[in-house]
């Protein structure tokens, strides 16, 4: 819904990426925080120009609690979608509004499922 809005303020149709699901084994890095949790975080997504992108990181044996994205570069980017979709799933839309390719990075934070 938030892709159309945005679509119909800027008077244009964006580009659509492919969809990417990720799980938490394919993080880059994972950094144990205690008790349970743990931050995972996943290699850069590229974005074409004038495009978005849908992710899905999948949970596992993790409940997953809170996204992050950081943008490359020093020109705008949004997250047009960044909530959880259920206990294990955490869903996110970014969207590139520059002329150039650019990456976008993600981490989550979790904690292990009783």
């Amino acid at each position: 819904m938030k892709i159309k809005k945005t679509e119909a303020k800027l008077g244009k149709k964006l580009k659509k990426s492919s969809h990417v699901i990720m799980n938490l084994k394919k993080a880059i890095r994972v950094t144990q925080l205690g008790d349970g949790f743990a931050r995972f975080t996943f290699a850069p997504i590229t974005i074409s120009p004038n495009s978005f992108r849908s992710t899905t990181i999948n949970g596992n044996a993790y409940n997953l609690i809170s996204g992050s994205w950081i943008f490359s570069g020093n020109e705008q980017g949004f997250l047009l979608d960044n909530y959880s979709a259920a206990e294990d799933r955490w869903f996110f839309t970014a969207w590139n509004p520059t002329g150039f390719t650019r990456t976008v990075s993600y981490a989550v934070i979790a904690k292990r499922k009783p």
